[in-house]
């Protein structure tokens, strides 16, 4: 039987990797780095990239402007084919992103991956953490359901306290584009934008900087790659799963002037502090978090005294907000708009 000739594999693979410059990917990194607790942030870009791609085609179907907004959240959820468990899935990731960005930044700062040279990278990804919880919250908004409402009306009481740094969140910022319409317009290209750009330089910076990991042993990077697509397809298993097995909510249609929903939970150690000190607690309890998560490098350059302090500071922060978001969680809802304005 007469063969047809073709091209080899071998081939094939020399033409990809010439063509795509692949061989930048076999640079050695530590062995050590194939544990779980350094996959972290490929988990969370993961996550991302979920949201990036459910979030464009949910676009297609959402209308920003403040009169039709719920109305096409309701009709995505419930009329078209798919686009109900899209949105679930949508929800889930974002969920899925904030438990892994702090997850990260978490194992990064145990062991110490913020000291000199890396100061670079713990800025960048303290940045990230903050951009997450912005998408997380226009995310919330664009619902314009009663929760969504609510949200919007403590950040603009939020933004009324600070004064002109948080103008861009007052409704009379500018008479000819709704609030709710530049809250779409920041979740859908400011936000993503400036994360893509921070995540350029994330990575550059660990290419040239390399990982926080130890040891003498070394595997190609390509390797850790593989590892991390296996992990990274579980975490879309199980937010698919997730998706369908437990939906995201949606409230009634939002009015102004009712406080009767909490946060979504990412938010709730921001809702705990407003329950102990009022509405300037909204802005005190993210001030303290980005305040030490910022001067960490700076402090702890690994003299033991310093680094023992820094790490019960950092252990003892996160053990509050997460008692926080558990007596949040579980408390009576409160009113604080008007609080201590």
């Amino acid at each position: 039987m007469n063969q047809k000739p073709g091209v080899p594999v071998g081939a094939a693979h020399a033409w990809l990797r010439h063509r795509f410059a692949l061989d930048a990917v076999d640079y050695p990194v530590p062995a050590s780095a194939s544990r779980l607790d350094f996959m972290l942030g490929g988990l969370t870009a993961t996550a991302l990239a979920i949201l990036a791609v459910s979030g464009i085609v949910l676009t297609q179907f959402y209308d920003p402007s403040p009169l039709g907004a719920y109305d096409s959240v309701v009709y995505l959820a419930t009329r078209v084919p798919a686009t109900g468990w899209l949105r679930d899935l949508h929800v889930w990731s974002a969920s899925a992103a904030v438990v892994l960005v702090f997850a990260h930044l978490a194992a990064v700062f145990w062991r110490g991956g913020f000291r000199r040279p890396r100061e670079g990278l713990w800025w960048s990804g303290v940045l990230l953490l903050a951009l997450v919880f912005g998408m997380a919250f226009t995310g919330t908004a664009l619902r314009a359901d009663q929760e969504a409402v609510e949200a919007v009306a403590h950040a603009v009481a939020g933004a009324q306290i600070v004064g002109a740094p948080g103008a861009l969140l007052r409704p009379d910022f500018t008479p000819s584009s709704p609030l709710l319409t530049r809250l779409y317009a920041f979740h859908v290209s400011v936000l993503p934008l400036a994360m893509v750009a921070l995540l350029a330089l994330h990575l550059w910076l660990i290419r040239h900087l390399g990982v926080s990991a130890g040891g003498q042993a070394h595997v190609p990077f390509r390797s850790h790659v593989r590892l991390l697509a296996g992990f990274g397809f579980l975490l879309v298993a199980v937010v698919a799963a997730l998706a369908l097995a437990l939906p995201a909510g949606l409230t009634a249609a939002g009015v102004d002037g009712y406080e009767v929903t909490k946060p979504f939970w990412p938010f709730l150690w921001v809702y705990a502090a407003e329950n102990l000190l009022g509405m300037r607690g909204m802005l005190l309890a993210p001030g303290v978090l980005f305040g030490f998560l910022a001067l960490v490098p700076l402090v702890d350059r690994g003299a033991p005294r310093t680094a023992t302090a820094t790490r019960i500071a950092g252990v003892t922060l996160l053990v509050l907000m997460i008692a926080a978001i558990v007596y949040a969680a579980l408390a009576p809802g409160q009113r604080h708009l008007g609080m201590d304005m």
